[in-house]
């Protein structure tokens, strides 16, 4: 027998090891009952807020510590002397730091903003080879999959309830007369890739079931999330769904074909259901219709746009940080470069302030230039190469499978800023596919005491972080809500640090209401001042208005308000709130509560 055949008989003999054989026991254990707890109750967390992404969203900074614990229980195996690692890990290294290094060469006033994503994508890494540490069996793979489908299925149920039974003006702000549910997410387009991620789970789990309770309750999610998914109107979860449900319904086929009969029939009694509650809806069907209608919208420029900035700025990129005041500036000298006697070449083509270009490759080759962009193009075509080649006979369709709906929502959109709970997703099915794809070796760690040190201080620092931010953002929502009259609500925070650039905006803008109030001119320079080093960072219509009002009222300068007037025009020509501005003058206060959008 060949080295190679005899390695491949080791480590199917590993996968299927039982679990009570498979080392690491009670962590193992561990592992999956935090994922359940993440999943089922910490993704779910929420109260009315600002919107957006990233922590400025209660359900994410919840999952945060979820995240933390997962990752220090995964993690201690290795504190034992031992770690584990395949060159799956090696790859993830060498990526991780084709995206840490262009901070070198472009560190700029903006990187700071960039600084929580390449931490997140750290932690991320770190999750990965500490999943290859618990040496988790096939059956704990298939509970932590359970995990995630609990999640999914009460995510459907919530789903159900905003379609359904919420009313209009609900405590939790979801716009009923949208008929689109959007289940904690805040965004139909996030929770759609979120159920068709559910969908293909499921079939995976139907497969292995061993009960009909287990059966039962993964055929919930064929039943009702179609409707769900026929009602949200989706393009990205309906390309997810409809390239990833093939895929696994061929895995059920050459698995087990009375089980791809059940789980089939179930999917297609889900699209009747979907399809009976969809006529029945006239509201929901009508805002679907309408969906159904429109363009594509803005994507297309954007993309367009994105590629030329890459093409002007290949090898160094515009610098982390710099995508929304970057690319803002670029299309619009791009525009006003346009000749002005073609009016349908002229017009805004894109209208909306972009933090993100909707598209995760595009987004790291601006502001990183081609080293991270060909880093993550050439990581994901191995991993799917290795699937393909070396993934279990059997299981490639699946694994494939299961990790495309969130891929392909990626380069459409930015799911994973606004949802930490997908990036834990992606990095779960990550991992299953590691372990499933490439062969695992043992090195001594000389790092005990870094990994024990770690382990208690990571869980315990975003365990203590994450539960003041709640009050933080508690305070914050309380402040916008009453249009700035409960003002000592910021004083109340205790903990800026999570939204820190939404904090400073809403404090600076009090202030210009308190200034042009007691017509304290000072205090108006001081936000002016304040304002132009925001505009570097952060460019939004409300901050120039803001600052056109200040101008307007006081007369302060001719000539910066001028300056100030040609430029918000120059990036923001089709803006209301600008226009509004240049109309009224400083007179309504109640801007001053405004929250911007970052």
């Amino acid at each position: 027998m060949s080295a190679t055949a005899m390695d491949a008989e080791a480590y199917a003999h590993a996968q299927n090891a039982t679990h009570d054989q498979a080392p690491n026991p009670r962590l193992r254990k561990a592992f999956i009952i935090t994922a359940f707890v993440t999943f089922t109750v910490l993704l779910h967390v929420t109260f009315p807020n600002l919107g957006g992404t990233g922590l400025r969203m209660p359900h994410n900074a919840a999952v945060w510590m979820g995240f933390g614990v997962m990752m220090a229980i995964a993690m201690w195996p290795a504190s034992r002397g031992v770690i584990r690692f395949s060159a799956f890990h090696k790859g993830l290294g060498l990526l991780l730091l084709a995206l840490w290094l262009p901070f070198l060469w472009s560190w700029n006033e903006a990187s700071l903003i960039a600084l929580p994503r390449m931490l997140t994508v750290t932690a991320g890494a770190i999750l990965l080879l500490g999943i290859a540490q618990l040496q988790l069996t096939r059956r704990d793979w298939w509970w932590i999959g359970m995990a995630i489908l609990s999640g999914v299925l009460l995510e459907t149920a919530f789903g159900y309830v905003q379609h359904f039974v919420l009313q209009s003006g609900n405590w939790l702000g979801y716009p009923v007369e949208t008929g689109r549910p959007y289940g904690v997410f805040q965004q139909v387009n996030v929770m759609a890739s979120f159920l068709a991620t559910g969908l293909v789970i499921s079939a995976w789990l139907f497969a292995e079931a061993r009960s009909n309770v287990q059966r039962g309750i993964t055929l919930l999610a064929p039943l009702f999330i179609p409707f769900l998914l026929l009602t949200i109107a989706s393009r990205s979860g309906f390309l997810g769904t409809l390239i990833a449900v093939p895929l696994v319904m061929g895995y059920l086929w050459h698995q087990d074909r009375a089980r791809f009969k059940q789980w089939s029939g179930a999917l297609l009694a889900g699209i009747v259901i979907a399809t009976a509650l969809f006529l029945l809806t006239t509201e929901g069907g009508g805002a679907v219709a309408r969906k159904l209608e429109q363009g594509g919208g803005e994507r297309i420029p954007v993309y367009l746009h994105s590629l030329k900035m890459i093409v002007e700025e290949p090898l160094t990129g515009w610098g982390y940080g710099r995508f929304q005041h970057d690319f803002l500036h670029s299309f619009a000298d791009w525009r006003a470069a346009l000749p002005q006697n073609q009016p349908e070449i002229v017009d805004p083509i894109i209208t909306q302030t972009y933090a993100h270009p909707h598209n995760e490759l595009l987004y790291w080759g601006i502001e990183g230039g081609l080293l991270p962009l060909l880093g993550l193009v050439g990581f994901g075509s191995w991993v799917f190469w290795r699937l393909i080649t070396n993934g279990p006979a059997g299981e490639r369709l699946l694994l494939a499978a299961l990790l495309l709906p969130l891929v392909i929502h990626s380069m459409l959109e930015l799911p994973f800023y606004h949802s930490q709970g997908h990036w834990l997703v992606l990095l779960v099915l990550m991992g299953m596919v590691a372990r499933k794809c490439w062969q695992e070796k043992e090195k001594e760690n000389r790092s005990n005491f870094g990994v024990r040190t770690g382990g208690v201080l990571i869980p315990a620092v975003l365990i203590v972080f994450m539960c003041t931010h709640f009050h933080t953002l508690w305070q914050t929502k309380r402040y916008v809500e009453t249009k700035g009259e409960e003002y000592q609500a910021l004083t109340n925070v205790i903990n800026p640090f999570g939204v820190g650039r939404t904090l400073e905006f809403l404090v600076m803008s009090q202030q210009l209401g308190v200034a042009a109030e007691l017509e304290m001119v000072g205090m108006v320079n001081d936000y002016l001042a304040w304002a132009e080093d925001f505009s570097r960072l952060k460019p939004s219509p409300v901050l120039y208005a803001n600052m056109i009002r200040a101008e307007t009222r006081f007369k302060i300068d001719d000539s910066r308000s001028l300056t100030i007037i040609k430029k918000s025009h120059h990036l923001f020509p089709y803006s209301r709130e600008i226009h509004l501005a240049m109309e009224k003058g400083y007179q309504d206060k109640s801007n001053s509560a405004a929250s911007p959008s970052m």
